[in-house]
């Protein structure tokens, strides 16, 4: 999969998916905690305002084009690791902006990334957050999506299509800043449903 996703997604990153990362990215700030990294398309958004970049890849494959792209990049201060996004190991309120871009729908537990985000926010930080979600909206297209949903998981690197994943950013303990429901431009309508916003943590 690390092999073929960067061409696979192309079409979405030239249509919105670009832009979306773009316009989010801008506002991060501090520190700063990517999770499920992948190849690394966000490196290129990261505004100055960046002092410190942890991106986080579990997968191995994933993390060597990573490394690479790092590398090419020339900036410095940013450190890899390979902690999955249910636990990572890293201190309590490390981060002032943690970033996950079409990651949620593939961990192994959600609930339990979101708990570790809020963990690792500090007061007052935030979650920066692009994500394809269930189509609870649309019965029609829900109903495909359940339908698909094990084999696309099977084939597509334990991607889920039915994730309620506004609903659980809240149960985390975070709230909404800002938040946009829209449709991805190019791939399966199953993939379309999408969220997008600024998710923050109280602060103390």
């Amino acid at each position: 999969m690390a092999k073929f996703y960067d061409a696979t997604m192309k079409t979405s990153e030239e249509l919105c998916l670009g832009r979306w990362r773009a316009e989010l990215l801008k506002h991060v700030r501090g520190d700063v905690l990517e999770i499920g990294t992948g190849t690394g398309v966000n490196l290129q958004y990261y505004p100055d305002t960046t002092h410190r970049l942890v991106l986080s890849e579990p997968d191995e494959n994933m993390r060597q084009q990573l490394k690479r792209r790092v590398q090419a990049s020339g900036r410095t201060s940013v450190e890899i690791t390979s902690d999955g996004a249910g636990r990572l190991d890293l201190p309590d309120e490390s981060f002032d902006s943690i970033v996950s871009t079409l990651v949620l729908c593939s961990v192994n537990d959600q609930t339990s990334s979101l708990r570790e985000i809020c963990r690792l926010l500090r007061p007052g930080g935030a979650l920066f957050f692009v994500e394809h979600v269930a189509a609870k909206n649309n019965p029609r297209l829900l109903k495909w999506q359940r339908f698909l949903e094990p084999f696309w998981i099977f084939f597509c690197g334990n991607c889920h299509l039915t994730m309620d994943t506004e609903s659980e950013i809240v149960a985390a303990g975070l709230t909404f800043d800002q938040i946009e429901k829209t449709s991805m431009l190019s791939p399966p309508p199953v993939v379309r449903p999408t969220i997008r916003g600024i998710a923050r943590k109280a602060c103390a």
